[in-house]
C-alpha cells in the first residue's frame, strides 16, 4: 500500500514544494503521511465494498464466495491488488491527504533554528526501530578516551556545604515578586532584554520545590533520597536517578501497557495522557503563556503559607549573532510517532551527540487537544534526558562565595540540565550551550493579590482551565460555600 501510495505521488505539484526541501526526514515524513492516508483509504467500507465487487466480477464461473482465500485464483489476486492501487491513488489524490502531506513539509522545514535540525531525527532515522524482543537496559555512560572535563559524572555523594535545598540553588539567581504589578514588569523586561529567547514557563505553588519530573520524584523515592540535606546532620550519600535507572522504568511501563490494551499507542503519547492522569512520566508540564503559569504557582488552597515560583525555560542557548528568535523545537512527527522511546541511547557519546540531556536544547512537545484542558492551558511538554554532567559544565555558582555546585546538588535540584541565570542579567553565549533559566520568587503574601488580578482582571479561573466535570468536582470537592444559599434565597421561601 505504501508503496503504491508513493508510485502514485509522482508528478504531483503542489504540495508545499516538497521537491524543493531536499531531506530525507521529509521524504520519509511524507512517505509515512502518505501510507497512512492509503491504509485509511484501503480499510474504509466504501473501499472493502469495491473490492469484493471486483472480486465478484472476476469469480465468474466460481460458485459463491465463502471459500474465496481457498481458491488462489489469479484473477482475484489481481483483481484485489488493483482495487488496492486505486485506493491507495484516490487517497494521494484526495485534497484531505494534499493538505496532511503538505502539513507535514512545514513541520520538518520548521526544525532549524538557532541549533539547526534535531539530532536526535538524524540518529533516529538512521537506526532501526526498537523491537520488544531486543529492548535492553543501556550500559551506564562512559567517555575513557574523552577529557576530563567532558566525562560524565555521577550524581551522587553528598550535599555542598552551601546547599540546602533547591530553594537555595534556584534561591541564588532569583528575582522576588511581591505584587502583580511587580510581576507583569518583570516578566515584561525578561522578554524586552532577551527578545533573542523563546520561552516556555512552570509555575509551581513552593519555591523550595525541585524542578523535577513525576518518574524522576518516583525513582528519588524508591532510591531513598532526598532533595534536601536534613539540618544539623551530616550529609549521608546520595545516590540520584541516572538516565538507565529512567529508561528502564519507561520500558516497564510500555510493558505494562501490553496488559491494558494500549500497546499501539506511541510512546510519547503514552507518557502524556499517563501524565496528563497523574501517572510518573520523564515529561514536565509547561505553558506558553507566563499569565497562566503563574496562576498554577499561585492556585488557591495548595500551599498557600509558601512562596512560590514561576520558571520561564528558555527553549535553547544563547547564540553568538543571532539575529532572529530561534524557533520552537517542537518534536517532529517522526519521534512522536515511534512505538518505543527515540532516546533509547546506549552510551555518553550518542547521547551527547543527540543533545540528550546536556542542556543546550529543549524538546517541547505539543499534543493533540484530545482534552479541553491542553487548549485552555495552552499546554504543552517538555522532554529531556537526565543532566549529563560533566565538569565543563558545571559552571552553576551559588551566591555566597562563588563556590561551583556539586553534581549532586543539581540532580537534587533538577532533573532536566538548564543554567540558573539572574532575570535581570543578559546571558551570554557559552561554549557549554547551556539554555538559561530564570526563576521568580512569589512571596506567599502576594499570592491572594495575584490570584485575584488574574481571575477579575485576566479571567483566568478554575472553571477556564479546568473545563470538565473533574474540574468542578475538585471545585466543590475542595470548596464549602456553594452549600450556604444566599440570605435573601432564603428569606423569599421562608415568606
Amino acid at each position: 500500500i505504501a508503496e503504491a501510495a508513493r508510485r502514485n505521488v509522482t508528478g504531483i505539484g503542489g504540495l508545499a514544494g516538497l521537491s524543493g526541501f531536499g531531506s530525507p526526514a521529509i521524504t520519509n515524513a511524507v512517505d509515512n503521511a502518505l501510507a497512512d492516508a492509503a491504509k485509511r483509504a484501503v480499510l474504509s467500507p466504501n473501499v472493502t465494498s469495491a473490492i469484493a465487487e471486483a472480486a465478484r466480477r472476476n469469480v465468474t464461473g466460481i460458485g459463491g464466495l465463502a471459500g474465496l482465500s481457498g481458491f488462489g485464483s489469479p484473477a482475484i489476486t489481481n483483481a484485489v491488488d488493483n482495487a488496492l492501487a486505486d485506493a491507495a491513488k484516490r487517497a494521494v489524490l484526495s485534497p484531505e491527504v494534499s493538505s496532511t502531506v503538505s502539513a507535514a513539509a512545514r513541520r520538518q522545514a520548521n526544525w532549524a533554528g538557532a541549533l539547526g535540525p534535531d539530532p536526535a531525527l538524524r540518529i533516529a532515522l538512521q537506526r532501526e526501530r526498537v523491537k520488544p524482543e531486543i529492548a535492553v537496559e543501556p550500559t551506564a555512560p562512559t567517555a575513557p578516551d574523552a577529557p576530563d572535563a567532558h566525562r560524565a559524572i555521577p550524581s551522587e555523594g553528598t550535599f555542598s556545604p552551601e546547599y540546602s535545598g533547591p530553594g537555595s540553588f534556584f534561591g541564588a539567581h532569583e528575582v522576588v515578586i511581591e505584587s502583580f504589578a511587580g510581576l507583569t514588569s518583570e516578566v515584561q523586561a525578561l522578554a524586552a532584554k532577551n527578545h533573542d529567547l523563546r520561552f516556555v514557563w512552570r509555575g509551581q505553588q513552593d519555591a523550595n520545590w525541585g524542578l523535577h519530573s513525576s518518574l524522576y520524584r518516583r525513582l528519588m523515592a524508591h532510591r531513598l533520597v532526598v532533595d534536601s540535606p536534613s539540618p544539623g546532620e551530616d550529609s549521608s550519600i546520595q545516590r540520584f536517578p541516572d538516565e538507565e535507572a529512567m529508561l528502564a522504568a519507561e520500558l516497564g511501563v510500555l510493558d505494562e501497557a501490553v496488559e491494558w490494551r494500549m500497546s499501539e499507542t506511541s510512546a510519547l503519547e503514552l507518557f502524556a495522557r499517563l501524565q496528563h492522569h497523574g501517572g510518573p512520566t520523564r515529561l514536565l508540564d509547561v505553558t506558553r503563556n507566563p499569565l497562566i503559569a503563574t496562576w498554577f504557582a499561585v492556585e488557591a488552597g495548595i500551599a498557600d503559607a509558601s512562596d512560590a515560583r514561576l520558571f520561564a525555560l528558555a527553549t535553547g542557548p544563547v547564540t553568538e549573532g543571532a539575529e532572529s528568535p530561534a524557533g520552537q523545537p517542537v518534536i517532529s512527527e517522526v519521534l512522536a510517532g515511534s512505538r518505543y522511546p527515540f532516546w533509547t541511547y546506549g552510551s555518553a557519546e550518542e547521547r551527547a551527540a543527540a543533545d540528550w540531556g546536556t542542556g543546550s536544547r529543549r524538546r517541547i512537545w505539543i499534543p493533540p487537544a484530545y482534552d479541553a484542558r491542553i487548549a485552555a492551558q495552552n499546554a504543552a511538554f517538555l522532554l529531556e534526558g537526565v543532566p549529563m554532567l560533566t565538569r565543563e559544565t558545571l559552571l552553576f555558582r551559588s551566591g555566597t562565595n562563588g563556590r561551583h555546585w556539586s553534581a549532586v546538588d543539581v540532580a537534587a535540584s533538577m532533573s532536566i540540565y538548564a543554567r540558573p541565570t539572574h532575570p535581570h542579567s543578559r546571558p551570554r553565549a557559552t561554549n557549554a550551550r547551556l539554555a538559561p533559566l530564570f526563576s521568580f520568587r512569589i512571596t506567599a503574601k502576594a499570592k491572594a493579590e495575584i490570584r485575584e488580578m488574574l481571575d477579575r482582571t485576566y479571567g483566568y479561573t478554575a472553571a477556564l482551565l479546568y473545563p470538565d466535570i473533574q474540574g468542578m468536582s475538585n471545585r466543590l470537592r475542595t470548596r464549602s460555600d456553594w452549600l450556604d444559599p444566599p440570605t435573601s434565597l432564603v428569606a423569599d421561601i421562608d415568606g
